[in-house]
């Protein structure tokens, strides 16, 4: 073993056959135990292909990858390690033909399952406001992730024509080659539950599973971790209830308690040691956290020095909190010698982040937003991709609306003509445009009918996605549009444009490498964006898991938004309880120096443009962690 592990850590990496569960406090080298782990079986003779590791983000599974490479002394490993989805979009690429599912698909992110919605809607001649679109798109979501049956979906939603939305929606994606996150799970079970040759063999296969953030997992996740690995049963579970924030959408961390209950041999590891943090700062997260039902009693200890104590400060108003964390942070930079980059600014909301941001441009420090933008949300990345997606897939009616509003001649009413005739008559889209042009009575409409017709009717290498997204920015004129279209900001643009098509290169000469490169790059998420140089990073507390700081400041510590009044609407207890993790996990990302803060007043624009000063009171959480007292 390459690192110097603690008795724990060897348990649990030394740790062969059998289930086994591993609790670990944050910074306790649980990273260190899963590569560690991987390795130690590969030198006990396990063949890397038995092997399979299951994390959350694609940054952690690079990472994971890189330290077990290292261990190895090899450049490439034979053995899958990468997030739930990932595996999925894989596994349906493999057993998906003959059995319901193309293995060349086109995955739906948020925005595009929105989109999807509407299209269907306007199919149904319904109209949806954005919000039922929303709620449609979530319960189709959950009954998946939780595994209900489709009755859920007609009893959450109630009203027949958006039921029946919800159930042409599943159509749409099963004869249109399209899945969305929660269906890539969904799928794979069902493939694989329907099909007992094909379950011995990927069992057979997959012998050796380890699962990190298991916390984290809805009840489709723990499933198919459950499946995968039920005959063998040598399935290692990495987690902490205590970090456990996601309820919202779907996690649930009674599977940690479940998966004990289901194997009664379970051996149970516990990372107690954190390598992270101060004695002061672990000493007020383990107040606050000992407060929770759901709390398992795992000691929190460390053998790091002394530090600072951990400061809360009350102040006037957010502008007053905001030029108390700017003047601290320069003070650090100037006279401490930290660089931007170890400070980090965590907030309950992301709207929270603007007074932040004006005290940090009026000290001259460079900063970023961490979370709130994905390079692949920008409008001109999601523009080439709908190309390139209707490319893959000419089936794809969000893609080509997506083109549509950069080829002139197309408007809404050509577009739903389009999209009604290809599905009365089950044709492609594009020879849908050919049936339209024939009886349209606009020039603007031919021509553009035409223009999609000679780009998409010809004949494309799909090996090769860079190449096939150059050609098509340059079929449709598209920097020209962005430079018509966003004169100011055009050059900025067209460099996004260059960076995705060099992204797109690291696919070129694969087979189906257009369809591969696309189904990775719907799998990144704002989880996966790292940052830029040296800055420092201001995020919710939500993107913060994971992350950690020398010097962290942790504002708008108030009742109502720390706990936040929403997360308590529907079931105050579980709510309450989740809120307390997310606030536990702000605390334990600093490292040597913490601060903690809340707003007497919180300044708000009310409904009508008018500024109100709203009271405000301390989280309960400032006293439960021994910050404050009665």
């Amino acid at each position: 073993m390459g690192f110097k592990l603690n008795r724990y850590q060897k348990e649990a990496v030394t740790h062969i056959d059998g289930p086994c569960l591993v609790t670990s406090c944050p910074g306790s080298g649980k990273t260190k135990v899963l590569t560690e782990r991987a390795a130690y079986l590969i030198h006990q003779g396990i063949k890397q292909k038995n092997i399979l590791c299951l994390t959350f983000t694609n940054k952690a599974a690079n990472e994971m990858k890189e330290r077990v490479c290292k261990s190895l002394g090899v450049k490439e490993l034979d053995f899958f390690v990468g997030t739930f989805h990932s595996l999925c979009a894989r596994m349906i690429r493999k057993i998906g033909p003959g059995r319901g599912c193309s293995a060349n698909f086109n995955i739906l992110d948020e925005k595009d399952q929105s989109d999807l919605i509407f299209q269907i809607a306007r199919r149904l001649q319904n109209e949806v406001e954005y919000g039922q679109a929303k709620y449609i798109a979530h319960c189709l979501n959950y009954y998946r992730d939780q595994m209900e049956d489709f009755e859920w979906v007609e009893d959450a939603l109630k009203l027949e024509p958006l039921i029946e939305i919800a159930k042409k929606y599943i159509e749409h994606c099963r004869n249109n080659s399209l899945l969305d996150f929660s269906g890539l799970i969904y799928e794979n079970i069902r493939i694989i539950e329907s099909d007992e040759d094909l379950k011995r063999k990927i069992q057979n296969t997959f012998k050796y599973i380890m699962v990190d953030e298991t916390q984290d997992t809805n009840k489709a996740q723990f499933h198919l971790v459950n499946l995968l690995g039920g005959k063998w049963k040598n399935i290692m579970l990495i987690g902490d209830i205590d970090q456990s924030i996601y309820g919202w959408r779907g996690a649930r961390y009674q599977n940690i308690q479940q998966f004990i209950n289901d194997y009664e041999d379970c051996r149970v590891i516990s990372l107690s040691k954190n390598y992270r943090s101060t004695p002061q700062i672990i000493n007020v997260a383990s107040k606050l956290i000992k407060c929770n039902t759901s709390h398992m009693g795992t000691q929190f200890e460390t053998d790091n020095n002394d530090g600072q104590a951990v400061k809360c400060y009350s102040f006037k108003d957010q502008l007053n909190e905001a030029d108390f964390v700017g003047r601290t942070a320069k003070r650090f930079i100037d006279e401490g010698g930290w660089d931007p980059e170890d400070i980090a600014v965590l907030y309950r909301v992301n709207k929270m982040s603007e007074p932040i941001e004006q005290a940090m441009v009026s000290r001259g420090i460079p900063y970023e937003v961490i979370g709130a933008w994905n390079f692949y949300d920008r409008k001109e990345v999601r523009d080439c991709l709908a190309m390139l997606k209707f490319l893959s897939n000419p089936k794809d009616g969000i893609s080509f609306a997506r083109i549509c509003s950069f080829v002139p001649g197309m408007g809404a009413i050509t577009i739903g003509k389009i999209e009604n005739l290809a599905h009365e008559k089950n044709m492609t889209i594009v020879q849908a445009c050919e049936e339209v042009k024939k009886s349209a009575r606009s020039v603007n409409v031919t021509r553009a009918c035409d223009k999609i017709q000679s780009i998409y009717g010809e004949k494309w290498d799909k090996s090769n996605p860079a190449n096939c997204l150059k050609d098509l920015v340059n079929a449709f004129h598209y920097e020209q549009h962005i430079l018509d279209k966003f004169g100011n900001t055009a050059t900025e643009r067209k460099d996004n444009i260059v960076q995705l098509i060099d992204s797109a290169g690291e696919y070129g000469g694969e087979d189906g490498g257009v369809s591969k490169y696309l189904q990775q790059v719907s799998l990144v998420t704002n989880n996966d964006k790292t940052k830029d140089g040296n800055k420092a990073s201001l995020m919710s507390l939500h993107s913060a898991k994971g992350l950690e700081f020398p010097i962290v400041f942790m504002v708008g510590v108030e009742e109502d938004i720390l706990p936040h009044k929403n997360a308590m609407a529907d079931d105050p207890y579980a709510g309450l309880e989740e809120e307390r993790r997310l606030c536990y996990v702000g605390l334990t990302r600093a490292k040597k120096i913490l601060f903690t803060s809340w707003c007497k007043n919180r300044r708000r624009f009310g409904r009508y443009g008018n500024m109100t000063n709203n009271k405000c009171k301390p989280s309960r959480f400032l006293y439960e962690s021994g910050l404050m007292k009665k």
